[in-house]
């Protein structure tokens, strides 16, 4: 984590003083999102080992809480010290900054973040691959995901025509935006005060079906004022939804796997995302903008079907 931290810190520094070339910032962009990749999932590989058992749910969840806040509140923040007058270069260098006190914020932690020598046992990401292809629950959740993913990604495309196509513009686009990642604060929420690791399988199976609900309101929606409305509830349902899908990963993997797992939950949701952005474009281009959020819908529902099999495995065991 501390790693992924200071090395984020060198690449935005670079970034501020690479400023007037686009082939340059594209490629830092880049490099940006490969070295902070690690950070998630050492975070929540690291968790069990930080708190009690009886408090892992709200840590998750107050996790998820901050990173929602922080995704909201860091573009607002930044445009306003734009207008303020700040430079592009001056915000990537404040950028580099926040890396910096991360990076020490996680040093100033005095608890073990792992059992020590597990790791080493059970090197590369291959071996959270093979656990999961051997785990019937961590095999259907991570696929459930997957085609919930699929999903939220074609809706980041169509988000944008969908407020153009409902007369809400830039604006309406930012609100849409807005809602279904700040949804993820209720959502977290709610998982703080009912998730427990017992509930996770059910719950992750609800709110997939809720995310789809909201996403088929939002895409079928008349005015504007509903599609908003359909974002929230499948923002809340995602947010409850990921911090019940992190806290059943750490309750099925062992110390020295638990970060391989992450890591490779971690690259399949990545690659979905970026299939889905593609299949996104192609449905706002050839049916338009309603029909790429109700596919959307759909896949919610979906993974919702697929996840409900955890439900089944369950009571087959029982």
């Amino acid at each position: 984590m501390v790693g992924s931290d200071l090395a984020a810190a060198v690449v935005a520094a670079a970034m501020a003083l690479t400023i007037d070339s686009a082939l340059a910032l594209a490629l830092l962009f880049g490099l940006l999102a490969v070295v902070q990749s690690p950070f998630e999932p050492s975070s929540a590989a690291a968790m069990p080992n930080l708190v009690p058992p009886e408090s892992l749910p709200r840590a998750n969840a107050l996790v998820a809480g901050t990173s929602s806040a922080s995704y909201l509140l860091g573009p607002l923040l930044g445009g306003l010290l734009l207008g303020a007058g700040a430079s592009a270069p001056q915000l990537l260098a404040v950028d580099a900054v926040i890396f910096l006190v991360s990076a020490s914020l996680v040093v100033s932690i005095r608890r073990p973040f792992g059992l020590g020598g597990g790791t080493e046992s059970e090197p590369g990401v291959w071996a959270g691959v093979r656990l999961i292809v051997e785990e019937p629950v961590l095999r259907v959740l991570i696929a459930a995901s997957i085609v919930s993913l699929l999903g939220m990604g074609m809706v980041n495309v169509a988000n944008y025509p969908l407020s153009i196509h409902l007369g809400g513009g830039t604006e309406g686009y930012g609100a849409l935006e807005a809602l279904l990642g700040g949804g993820g604060l209720l959502g977290a929420a709610i998982a703080a005060r009912m998730l427990n690791a017992s509930r996770a399988p059910l719950i992750v199976t609800v709110t997939f079906a809720v995310s789809g609900a909201g996403l088929l309101l939002a895409g079928l929606a008349p005015v504007l004022a509903v599609a908003l409305a359909g974002m929230a509830v499948a923002g809340a349902g995602r947010g409850l939804g990921d911090v019940a899908d992190t806290t059943l990963v750490q309750a099925r993997t062992d110390d020295a796997r638990r970060s391989r797992v992450f890591a490779a939950q971690d690259g399949a949701a990545h690659a979905a995302y970026s299939a889905a952005m593609l299949a996104g474009g192609l449905l706002v281009a050839g049916f338009g903008a309603r029909t790429a959020v109700v596919t959307a819908g759909g896949c919610g529902f979906a993974a919702a079907l697929v996840a409900s099999r955890m439900l089944r495995s369950r009571r087959i065991a029982s």
